[in-house]
């Protein structure tokens, strides 16, 4: 993002479905639903009551509600306490609050990602 460009910042409403990809260029709050993939250069930020019913691609993602099929995240994940998570997770830094729910795969390593056997980790 050059000096002269203003960071876009998108909020989808809790009574607003979405049905089809998301793409911004900047952070986004989903507290309705996306029943698809969201790819965003910045923030995603899901409150409780919100549903992403597919993937995430972002810098960060901060999850207090729903991701049904996985997060990638190039920096940090943190999955608050009322979040619900399953599919793949791949990220640098990982945060989980207790309370958390997780199901699927993860791979948390601050070098770039690669997909061996001895990077992932399997929880149930």
């Amino acid at each position: 993002m050059s000096m002269k460009e203003k960071p876009t910042y998108t909020i989808i409403g809790t009574n607003t479905v979405i049905e089809g990809p998301v793409h911004v260029n900047g952070d986004i709050i989903i507290g309705g639903t996306i029943k698809s993939n969201v790819d965003a250069r910045g923030v995603v930020r899901v409150p409780e009551g919100g549903l992403v019913d597919g993937n995430i691609k972002a810098k960060e993602v901060h999850l207090n509600g729903q991701v049904t099929q996985g997060i990638h995240a190039d920096e940090k994940i943190v999955l608050g306490v009322n979040s619900s998570f399953s599919g793949e997770l791949i990220t640098k830094k990982l945060i989980v609050e207790e309370g958390a729910k997780i199901s699927g795969k993860m791979q948390v390593a601050e070098k770039k990602f690669n997909k061996t056997p001895e990077a992932e980790q399997e929880i149930q």
